[in-house]
């Protein structure tokens, strides 16, 4: 009989050794540093959705009811002038992909395995594709949120995200829906993934390698992530093995020299 093996580490760690999911409960998929790696995604999402909100908000073209409700219009009238080779065709006053986004959920939305549609999809479509399904499943007996993306994120965070971590078979497939959200989002507000600040010379208490502890700086709760294995530390965590490391190296005999 296979061993089971995290679900979620295995994603965003391929590479890495497998490692066993946390057996706190029976048919557990998932290990607390993969749930918290997700959770981060989530609240990466939210803060970038906000500022997007923020950015279009202040643009000119948003003070135009019009433009606010329909992305697509106004557009300028068609010249009367003959059709040229090489002639551009005229810009839209808003970037629609930006507007896109930020649109509320569209019904009828139809996954697109092949990635061949043109432009953005909605992050509250997106969204909410998975909380109607969660929704059904397990809180049917609850009242629906509200379908707003901020709202659909905030519901799903905490115990929900974990119900879900630990029973969702397609699990892997909404971290990875996720992740692909987030680099979405981050393109369009021409951001690039700020650099992980490594934690020089210190060991992983999983897999032993050397400087391959970091931290993202735009985590809240600044934990330390093994770029190696995917072990996620706490600062708590991370002081406490600083602690362990240092009394160990005192406890060594001294070596004579010569």
């Amino acid at each position: 009989m296979s061993q089971p093996i995290c679900i979620l580490c295995a994603y965003y760690h391929p590479s890495a050794e497998p490692h066993l999911p946390d057996m706190s409960e029976p048919g557990r998929q998932t290990c607390s540093a993969g749930l918290r790696r997700l959770e981060h995604e989530l609240l990466s999402i939210r803060s970038a959705f906000q500022r997007l909100s923020e950015q279009v908000a202040a643009e000119p073209g948003a003070r135009d009811a019009v433009s606010r409700q329909l992305p697509s219009a106004p557009v300028p009238a068609p010249s009367n002038q003959p059709q040229v080779s090489g002639s551009k065709e005229r810009r839209l006053p808003i970037d629609v992909n930006r507007a896109d986004l930020l649109l509320p959920v569209v019904p009828g939305y139809v996954r697109d395995p092949h990635h061949d549609q043109l432009g953005f999809i909605p992050v509250a479509t997106r969204l909410n594709e998975w909380v109607a399904e969660w929704h059904d499943r397990w809180y049917a007996h609850e009242s629906y949120p509200a379908t707003d993306a901020v709202s659909l994120i905030n519901w799903m965070l905490g115990v929900r995200l974990m119900q879900a971590a630990q029973h969702e078979e397609a699990i892997a497939d909404f971290a990875e829906e996720m992740h692909d959200l987030r680099t979405t989002l981050r393109g369009v507000l021409g951001e690039t993934k700020p650099r992980p600040v490594i934690m020089w010379g210190v060991s992983c208490p999983r897999c032993q390698m050397i400087s391959q502890l970091r931290l993202d700086p735009e985590d809240p709760r600044h934990y330390r992530e093994c770029g190696n294995c995917g072990k996620l530390l706490t600062r708590e965590e991370y002081l406490q093995h600083l602690r362990d490391l240092v009394d160990s190296h005192r406890d060594r005999p001294e070596v004579a020299p010569g």
